[in-house]
């Protein structure tokens, strides 16, 4: 597939040019031209660039990219110089998805989740300037806080910081991957049981316990790696590409 192909076909899959982003959507680097492997992480680093590169990987495609709005340009020297040297030396094509990977109703990291969690009446979620990317959804039967939360760390693979001031058994749950502690206020006002994101910040503990709130963090990384592994499929099934995912093994 034409490397150029490829970013029209993920930009309409994901509807990228109508969602406001801080994220420069698309291609970020450009490679080689045509793309018969493709590798998916969740962020762009050396070590994800080192490890598609030693994979004869053509692309890269990744939820935070290298490069982003209004954060001005950069020189290439010291750090970014490092991480670009893979790309550039292999000829990998960088693609990057923010907030579509998090938006997208079957293929993004919020929606994929409640699907695989079992949640039924799933439907868009928490606004971020003017775009629902989270998803709220309910349980099939009423749970013990405790046991949702056991749920949500064998779900993610990764242990939970929870914060439980609310209802001891919870049966509706908002979920926003990533960084978006401070949206459980959305999820208050929509009255549900349980908000689960992916970090928790020292201020936030004071707003969920002030609420009456559940909230449980179960990792920036572990909660993004749902959609990126989603598109990953889709980019086998659907277009027949060779794929194959790079661990980073980030713990926050």
């Amino acid at each position: 597939m034409n490397n150029i192909e490829l970013e029209a076909y993920l930009n309409e899959i994901l509807n990228a040019d109508a969602i406001p982003d801080e994220s420069l959507n698309g291609l970020q680097v450009e490679g080689k031209s045509e793309i018969r492997k493709v590798a998916f992480a969740v962020s762009a680093c050396e070590e994800a660039f080192s490890k598609a590169a030693s994979a004869d990987a053509d692309a890269l495609i990744v939820h935070h990219g290298l490069f982003w709005k209004n954060k001005g340009a950069e020189r290439i020297r010291g750090l970014l110089l490092g991480r670009l040297k893979p790309l550039i030396l292999n000829g990998l094509n960088l693609y990057a998805y923010h907030l579509p990977l998090d938006a997208h109703p079957s293929l993004g990291n919020n929606a994929k989740a409640a699907r695989e969690l079992g949640l039924g009446n799933v439907e868009p979620f928490c606004d971020y300037h003017g775009t629902l990317i989270g998803v709220s959804g309910a349980f099939p039967a009423p749970v013990p806080v405790g046991e949702a939360v056991a749920m949500l760390e064998r779900f993610y693979g990764h242990e939970a910081t929870a914060l439980l001031f609310g209802r001891k058994i919870v049966s509706t749950v908002g979920i926003v991957s990533g960084g978006a502690p401070n949206e459980v206020k959305q999820a208050a006002e929509k009255g549900l049981d349980l908000y689960v994101t992916g970090e928790a910040s020292e201020p936030v503990y004071y707003v969920v316990n002030e609420l009456g709130m559940n909230m449980a963090s179960l990792g920036h990384y572990a909660t993004e790696r749902i959609g990126v592994m989603a598109l990953m499929d889709h980019a086998k099934d659907v277009l027949g590409l060779d794929t194959f995912f790079v661990e980073l093994n980030n713990p926050l």
